[in-house]
């Protein structure tokens, strides 16, 4: 059984797959978040359209998604913080970064996302605008690798 690519260390078969097929729907905004980039490192572009919230869909650029998740290659994800305080009213910010790399240069993506609940269903709303700025410490070849390995990054992503 293989681990699932979003980093809990559960196997995929338990963890993002029931909601990639259509299954389960996440039941947190934290899960929906780890679908959704299992869902980039797998190509799976559909669900990250059927998980974008209906009144900010049409400002995707389906393209650019499509491009950015298959030519890609997706090195870990890791969860910076879940402000949940506003559950009750159906909202959660989630700060988070992605690594991944493209043509041999490894970049991380790091954003605040706001996720709604609507019809009982978490949905990716919109990214926070205007984040504040945070100095990245750039990972070194012996630390502990961002993907969740437990490996030396040089061992593992690197």
């Amino acid at each position: 059984m293989d681990p699932c690519p979003c980093g809990t260390g559960i196997n995929f078969e338990n963890c993002c797959q029931p909601y990639l097929l259509g299954m389960e729907k996440p039941d947190s905004a934290e899960k929906l978040l780890r679908s959704r980039y299992t869902a980039y490192t797998l190509g799976n572009t559909d669900y990250i359209f059927e998980t974008h919230h209906p009144e900010t869909v049409s400002t995707l650029d389906k393209q650019g998604v499509i491009e950015w998740s298959r030519n890609s290659k997706w090195l870990g994800l890791e969860i910076i913080n879940v402000d949940d305080s506003m559950k009750d009213s159906g909202e959660t910010f989630i700060e988070f970064a992605a690594q991944y790399s493209q043509e041999g240069t490894v970049h991380r993506h790091r954003e605040v996302s706001l996720f709604k609940k609507t019809n009982d269903a978490w949905y990716f709303f919109d990214m926070k605008k205007n984040p504040p700025l945070v100095k990245e410490n750039k990972i070194g070849r012996n630390d502990p690798c961002s993907c969740g390995s437990g490996k030396k990054y040089k061992k593992c992503c690197g």
